[in-house]
């Protein structure tokens, strides 16, 4: 069983008594008992209660917002505790970002955070949807066995970090291009997958995969509460148009013409010296100076399928 130190700012405890509930099947199977300073009896030595449940621990759960960080007594005390508890191999620490905050320009920028790619439990549609997620991450985390365990004798081997960020100039292969343009459409797809799942927990609101196949998918969204309203969304890898072959594109039509797309939304993979990256291109061939990710493009990608329907964040 793992030992969890829930350490949060008093003003996050609605985020903290949601978080037990959501771990409620966990503690059920005795894979997991939490610990949180409302267990300390009246009149007990806060510090030493306190400094007694982290040592015991195996996971150090953060509830990260803009009051933690400004905490001197979670912050100061218990993460900079946890931190060093860390270095020594023998605890886990697990950022739970609650609230957008500066947290990526603290020592919890360098952690995987929960929920997925840090985003705030505040701007998921649907909360009980972020706190799945973080569920998710603390079930994987417990039964890889990946935390460090008491009984165990951990010897920490110091690792030699740069002192600077180098770049290294490199060139790149077709395969390399091709390797970039898969893993981004995935990475695309995916994140079509994960935000329909989260929409569909919206009242009125109906979005689901239609059509999904290697190099395409498409997808359709409705909303009940606006008479007659539903929106397309169709992205294609390697797509062609009178203008020549797009690496990637998309068409908010409902039937774009096979492998045929419309001429004004075509992206396509660019080099620098050291990176791959995607490049708006214009039905006339010019292309805009903004750097891509496919992160990047699949927001931009959700935000005008959704905007179809009337619906915004």
């Amino acid at each position: 069983m793992s030992k969890a130190f829930i350490s949060y700012s008093h003003i996050d405890e609605r985020i903290l008594e949601r978080l037990h509930v959501h771990m409620a099947v966990l503690k059920r199977a005795g894979k997991i008992v939490s610990w949180f300073d409302k267990e300390i009896l009246a009149g007990g030595n806060l510090d030493a209660s306190i400094s007694s449940a982290l040592s015991n621990s195996d996971i150090f759960l953060a509830i990260v917002s803009p009051d933690y960080l400004n905490s001197q007594y979670c912050y100061e005390k218990e993460f900079q505790e946890a931190l060093k508890m860390q270095d020594r191999g023998e605890i886990i620490i697990v950022p739970i970002i609650a609230q957008p905050c500066d947290w990526k320009s603290s020592p919890f920028g360098k952690m995987k955070a929960a929920p997925k790619d840090g985003k705030p439990i505040s701007e998921w549609t649907n909360e009980n949807v972020a706190y799945l997620n973080v569920i998710d991450e603390l079930r994987r985390l417990i039964d890889a066995k990946q935390f460090p365990g008491k009984s165990l004798n951990v010897t920490k081997v110091p690792v030699q970090v740069p002192s600077k960020n180098y770049k290294v100039k490199r060139d790149f292969t077709e395969v390399d291009r091709l390797n970039f343009k898969d893993e981004s459409f995935e990475t695309i797809r995916k994140y079509f997958k994960d935000s329909l799942e989260e929409i569909n927990g919206v009242e009125q609101i109906q979005a689901r995969f239609v059509d999904d196949d290697k190099k395409s998918f498409t997808c359709l969204i409705s909303n009940r509460a606006k008479a007659d309203s539903k929106g397309y969304i169709t992205v294609l890898t390697s797509a062609s148009s009178a203008f020549g072959r797009s690496d990637l594109s998309y068409s908010l039509a409902e039937k774009p013409a096979s492998n045929v797309i419309q001429l004004d939304k075509l992206f396509s993979i660019e080099q620098s010296d050291y990176e791959l990256f995607w490049s708006f291109r214009s039905m006339y061939g010019s292309q805009t100076n903004e750097v891509l990710s496919a992160k990047k493009i699949a927001e931009k990608l959700w935000m005008e399928f959704i905007e179809q329907v009337g619906i915004s964040y």
